[in-house]
């Protein structure tokens, strides 16, 4: 027997390094393989092979393959690119030789010929022969043969080794790779990166990924573990592209190699008796009726819906439809590989079917999809975005809600992912497949009678759900009793909430991709009720198992959901139990949140049975659907609330379930277990049913009313607005108000109490009563002329007038335009009505109305002394002047700034402008002025009498001043002090240098005394007394000047200026510094007081005025001392005798002695005239009753008035009591004055006979009188 004997030999290359495969580098070069086993040289010794294998780096650096670059913890480098390696020669192939006669040892080949046992028969050209290695394989010549692990070349000349499988994850695009253990990802410009670890989640941003098992948080650039742990995400590295010589699949090269090694091998011992082309028909696998996959592989279905063969038997059917994977494994769509616990392995691509021209193969195993198509038996029918099907090439599958891939049974969709998951790991998915047309009409379509109508119009199939569209119409969901989503395209299975964000179902358990819906079918048969409909009203309804809700035009809407909770932005609704959350657009509960759900056309009812008495109605014109509530709106109609017993919003436009409350700034309905979004209103229907009764209306006055259950609120004009709450809280914007038990809080715009804040209610527009059955014997009178309305509080104005503060029992504030409520102070610096339990905005007060029925009594004012009087529960209090004021407080404290005054127990802190107590302070209150008492039936017997001529007001205590006369302290039983014009209450102390009154408990600022008055029956006809030895005219007022002496304001109840000189109008304030009078933004120039009169003595002699016993001056004279001692004769009736005891000036004017002239300074100028000469002639002791002595001699008639020409000489002006011009021409009649151009104007000064005169301020000009 021949022995063939080869021998190997090894050659060392001492100056080059050999790579595994037999290639080489060059010496100090490091071999690098590629994912096909092909290798590379580094040029750095020990170098680092980078993952991209294209690039390394030296030794002791590390690759970073995203910024091209080798690192370590000291230097940075550019990573460098791989050369080639150099091949050796291949080796040749080894010559067959023919087989031999036998021998013992031999082996047999299958044509009875020998070959060496460690040799293998081999099939040549035409006969056999041996090939000198065990386990060969013949080359395409027929002469040569190789090794088992490799293959002939082209010439057969010689033997190349087969490659290792690939260590590297093929892209999906089959021409990018990624290194092992990594996992192929698209990205955006639809190429491909690797993730650096196995099994990845590829996230939506096409940048990061995640690890198995875990969720992409692009936002929070974070990795969420299913154990809700957060991992840091990975960033993805380029894939590496394959040269094309690289291209060709491992698969094919493996099966080919197998297909030869089966052809071709046999082994010792063994013949090869089988060729292929002898398998039995019999053994095919069918796919459906038509195709079939040979014995021992799998059909599996295309992505056009056909078939294709799988070569393995029981093979996975990867879901991009070309591929496979062995049985037990899983297909990895991203790394084209299958994978199992122990490792992966490249998938198998499929092979086409053949067709079947037997027909004896049933197609009963068609799985209908409806009366027209169908998918093959072991398939799922699923719907299409276009409401068609396709086929899910898997029995029992899970449709994915992207309408184009499907997952296994069992197993839930992962959109996001492209993956079908459970509990056990993910698997890339499965696309759908076409369905085909049923021929045979032996399929009944009377499983129609199975469908699932959604109206009388539409159905879905058995096992489907009905869902509506965004245009009303109908969908189907592809799952019985399914949950629809809110986005109207999709839905979930039954107990999952559809996550919209997400684009998911979700459960405690987990997470699925959600399903799309399909559309539906018509139905032509009309056994299909509709007597199940939901009338909303008498003209639409919604289909049976949904709920009416209002749209924002007032109209109705369909919620495709049975007792939904119609949201408040009228597009979307929420299941029965949950709320809706506006702003995130969900639906939820104390289990989470899903999707809202978006609302559906109604359809007309042409039945007339459905009844509207269910109706609400909110007035007699308007009404709202039986369960929704009636709000106002802005304009003060009405809108409908979509829910019942509900909480109307202050916003006028929203609304919240009974038992919330409105949070206006979150836009959400607020209780203790959560929020929910607020519900926007729909308008309302008119009721054309005269049968509903106004009865129930407010009414607010007798001409205006609010609806039953709002409340009637002042506005800023006086008029009324409706609180759209039952017995509600005004608030003092005069356009808000609050629920009752709640405090306005005007700052914030919110409703608060100890449960916390809401937002406010916007008042709305009342509406006019026709009816005259409404009393208005509720209102408050404030005085005879002005009332307020029910349930408020008269307050006093600056004005001296009436508001109205909207609360019963209400505190007044002292800036006369706010009011805090019963049991609160007025913060006047805070704005704020202040409690021990906090603070709230206060109230504008309102305008009165006027009463026209004379049925109000006004018994209920106090009065101040018998001709003014303050409102009923307000405190007389004394003006600077003597007259009076009111405090809008009851038995309050008058401050001794004669301004402000305090509630009773507090005391005033003029320095801090405060009311004080134990408990704290708060703003003090200006007190209002007083009204006349045309009433004769009030009594004035509670002055307090001072002598037989003099009295106090009652509560107040006769104090003497300097010139012995009397004064009035504002306080009963008070301690005058000892300068005369102060006092202190009662059981304090003056201390005068301080100017407070003391106790042991501390020092107020001390009061002022006021003028006395003129006990009843002691009074001058006509004057008003201001002391014991002065009076003023009637209707003017006492003032002091500043030489301490009274002057007469020539105003009734003036207020007298701290100058000394001037005096304003009664509800007017001094302003010294641009002297002048104010009252608010009003100014007018101030007052000049007069001279009091001196109260006369017994006169013998009524022609002459008596300067002693033994003197006496001519009538209408003046006796004036002179320098020497006696007495002189000044030519002027009650003149102003001149320090100088030479000269005098008339009554009322003031003696310059530096200019000479006698001055009178008047609210609009300054008027002079010469000094008059004190005759020092001997007073007569008599004058002739009928001439007026002029003097010099000189004398004119009793009617006229004596005048100067010349300073020597006299003229008589024709009228009495006349003005002299200073031209000495000119003369003016009592009450004028000269003016220029000659003539005479209305004066602003006094006179005592024409006092009538002189109180026209302005009249027209006349002429000057001629001298």
């Amino acid at each position: 027997m021949l022995k063939v004997t080869l021998g190997l030999a090894l050659v060392t290359l001492v100056a080059c390094s050999q790579c595994p495969n037999n290639e080489v580098c060059e010496a100090g070069q490091t071999c690098c393989q590629d994912p096909t086993g092909e290798f590379s040289c580094c040029p750095f010794h020990h170098g680092e092979c980078c993952e991209d294998h294209l690039h390394c780096c030296p030794e002791d650096m590390l690759c970073s393959v995203m910024d091209s670059m080798c690192i370590n913890a000291t230097h940075t480098l550019l990573f460098v690119e791989r050369t080639p390696a150099k091949r050796t020669d291949l080796p040749k192939s080894f010559r067959m030789i023919p087989s031999l006669p036998a021998s013992e040892d031999d082996i047999t080949c299958p044509d009875g010929s020998f070959c060496p046992a460690e040799f293998s028969c081999l099939l040549m050209a035409s006969s056999y022969g041996c090939c000198p290695v065990a386990q060969g394989l013949v080359c395409s010549d027929g002469k040569h043969c190789c090794a088992k692990d490799h293959e002939c070349s082209a010439d057969s000349n010689s033997c190349v080794k087969l490659k290792e499988p690939a260590e590297a994850v093929l892209c999906g695009n089959g021409t990018s790779e990624c290194p092992v253990d990594t996992t192929c990802c698209g990205t955006e410009d639809g190429q491909w990166a690797c993730c650096p670890i196995p099994k990845a989640v590829c996230c939506d941003d096409k940048i990061h990924c995640c690890p198995e098992d875990s969720v992409c948080d692009v936002e929070g650039s974070k990795c969420m573990s299913s154990t809700n742990q957060e991992l840091p995400m990975w960033a993805k590295f380029p894939a590496r592209l394959r040269a094309e010589w690289e291209d060709h699949k491992f698969v094919e090269s493996r099966a080919k190699a197998e297909l030869t090694t089966t052809r071709q091998i046999t082994t010792a011992g063994k013949q090869m008796t089988t060729l292929p082309g002898a398998l039995p028909k019999t053994s095919d696998v069918p796919c459906n009726d038509t195709a079939a996959c040979p014995d021992e592989s799998t059909c599996c279905k295309t992505k056009e819906g056909g078939w294709d063969c799988c070569p393995l038997p029981e093979a996975v059917c990867c879901d991009d439809f070309i591929h496979c994977c062995p049985h037990g494994t899983t297909c990895n769509v991203a790394a084209g590989s299958c994978d199992e616990p122990s490792g992966s392995q490249p998938w198998f691509e499929k092979l086409p079917v053949k067709l079947i021209r037997s027909q004896n193969v049933a197609v009963t195993k068609d799985v209908p999809c409806d009366d027209t198509v169908a998918c093959p038996d072991g398939s799922t029918c699923c719907k299409t975005q276009e409401g068609g099907w396709a086929c899910c090439p898997l029995p029992e599958a899970v449709c994915c809600d992207d309408f184009i891939h499907c997952c296994p049974h069992g197993k839930t969709c992962n959109t996001a992912a492209g993956k079908c998951e459970d509990s056990s790991g993910s698997q890339p998915w499965f696309e759908k497949l076409p369905v085909k047309l049923i021929r045979s009409q032996n399929v009944a379509v009377t499983q129609v009678h199975s469908d699932v109508p959604c109206n009388d119009t539409a159905a879905c199939p058995d096992g489907s759900t009905c869902c509506k569209t965004k245009e009303g119409g109908w969908d189907c969901c592809p799952l019985p009793e399914a949950v629809c989503c809110d986005d109207f395209i999709h839905c979930c299975p039954h107990g999952t909430t559809c996550n919209v964000a997400a684009g998911s179902c979700d459960e405690p358990s987990g997470s699925q991709p959600w399903f799309e819906k399909l559309p539906v079918k018509l139905i032509r048969s009309q056994n299909v009720a509709v007597t199940k409909d939901v009338p909303c009203d008498d003209t639409v309804a919604c289909p049976d198992g949904s709920t009416c809700c209002k749209t924002q035009e007032g109209g109705w809407a369909c919620c495709p959901l049975p007792e939904a909770v119609c949201c408040d932005d009228f597009i979307h609704c929420c299941p029965h139990g949950k709320t809706c959350n506006t702003a995130a657009g969900k639906c939820e509960d104390s289990s989470g949140s899903q999707p809202w759900f978006e609302k559906l056309p109604v359809k007309l009812i042409r039945s007339q049975n459905v009844a509207v008495t269910q109706d609400v109605p909110c007035n007699d014109t308007a009404a709202c659907p039986d369960g929704s509530t009636c709000c106002k709106t802005k304009e003060g109609g009405w809108d409908c609330c979509p829910l019942p017993e509900a909480v109307c919003c202050d916003d006028f436009i929203h609304c919240c379930p009974h038992g919330t409350t409105c949070n206006v700034a979150a836009g959400s309905c607020d209780e203790p277990s959560g929020s929910q979004p607020w519900f926007e209103k729909l308008p309302v229907k008119l009721i054309r049913s005269q049968n509903v009764a106004v009865t129930k209306d407010v009414p607010c006055d007798d001409t205006v009313a609010c609806p039953d259950g709002s409340t009637c609120c002042k506005t800023q004009e006086g008029g009324w607005a409706c609180c759209p709450l039952p017995e509600a809280v005004c608030c003092d914007d005069f356009i808000h108000c609050c629920p009752h038990g709640k405090t306005c809080n005007t700052a914030a715009g919110k409703c608060e109490d100890s449960s916390g804040s809401q937002p406010w209610f916007e008042k709305l527009p009342v509406k006019l009563i026709r009816s005259q059955n409404v009393a208005v014997t509720q209102d408050v009178p404030c005085n005879d002329t002005a009332a307020c309305p029910d349930g408020s509080t008269c307050c006093k104005t600056k004005e001296g007038g009436w508001d109205c503060c909207p609360l019963p029992e209400a505190v007044c504030c002292d800036d006369f335009i706010h009011c805090c409520p019963h049991g609160t102070t007025c913060n006047v610096a805070a704005g704020s009505c202040d409690e021990p339990s906090g603070s709230q905005p206060w109230f504008e007060k309102l305008p009165v109305k006027l009463i026209r029925s004379q049925n109000v009594a006004v018994t209920k004012d106090v009065p101040c002394d018998d001709t003014v009087a303050c409102p009923d529960g307000s405190t007389c209090c004394k003006t600077k002047e003597g007259g009076w004021a009111c405090c809008p407080l009851p038995e309050a404290v008058c401050c001794d700034d004669f301004i402000h005054c305090c509630p009773h127990g507090k005391k005033c802190n003029t320095a801090a402008g405060k009311c004080e107590d134990s408990s704290g302070s708060q703003p003090w209150f200006e007190k209002l002025p007083v009204k006349l008492i045309r009433s004769q039936n009030v009594a004035v017997t509670q002055d307090v009498t001072c002598d037989s001529t003099k009295s106090c007001p009652d509560g107040s205590t006769c104090c003497k001043n300097k010139e012995g006369g009397w004064g009035c302290c504002p306080l009963p039983e008070a301690v005058c002090c000892d300068d005369f014009i102060h006092c202190c209450p009662h059981d304090t102390t003056c201390n005068v240098a301080a100017g407070s009154c003391d106790e042991p408990s501390g020092s107020q600022p001390w009061f002022e005394k006021l003028p006395a008055l003129p006990r009843a029956g002691q009074r001058s006809p006509g004057n008003v007394n201001c002391d014991s030895n002065h009076i003023c005219p009637d209707s003017s007022t006492c003032c002091k000047n500043t030489d301490g002496d009274w002057g007469c304001c020539p105003l009734p109840e003036a207020v007298c200026c701290t100058d000394g000189e001037h005096c304003c109008p009664a509800n007017y304030k001094c302003d010294v510094t641009r002297v002048s009078c104010i009252r608010g933004d009003v100014v007018i120039p101030w007052y000049n007081k007069m001279s009091a009169q001196s109260t006369p003595a017994p006169s013998l002699d009524l022609g002459a005025v008596e300067c002693d016993e033994q003197m006496s001056c001519s009538a209408d004279s003046t006796c004036c001392h002179l320098s020497t001692g006696e007495w002189g004769c000044c030519p002027l009736p009650e003149a102003v005798c001149c320090p100088d005891q030479e000269h005098c000036c008339p009554k009322g004017y003031r003696c310059d002695l530096r200019r000479r002239s006698c001055i009178k300074t008047s609210w609009l100028h300054v008027e002079k005239v010469p000094l008059a000469h004190i005759d020092d002639q001997k007073p007569q002791s008599s004058v002739t009753e009928n001439d007026i002595q002029c003097g010099g001699g000189h004398n004119c008639k009793d009617s006229e008035t004596c005048c100067p020409t010349s300073k020597t000489t006299w003229g008589c002006c024709p009228s009495p009591k006349a003005v002299c011009c200073d031209d000495m021409k000119h003369c003016c009649p009592a009450g004028y004055k000269c003016g220029a151009g000659g003539t005479c104007t209305s004066a602003v000064g006094f006179d005592w006979n024409n006092w009538d005169n002189w109180r026209v301020f302005f009249s027209k000009n006349n002429r000057a009188i001629t001298l």
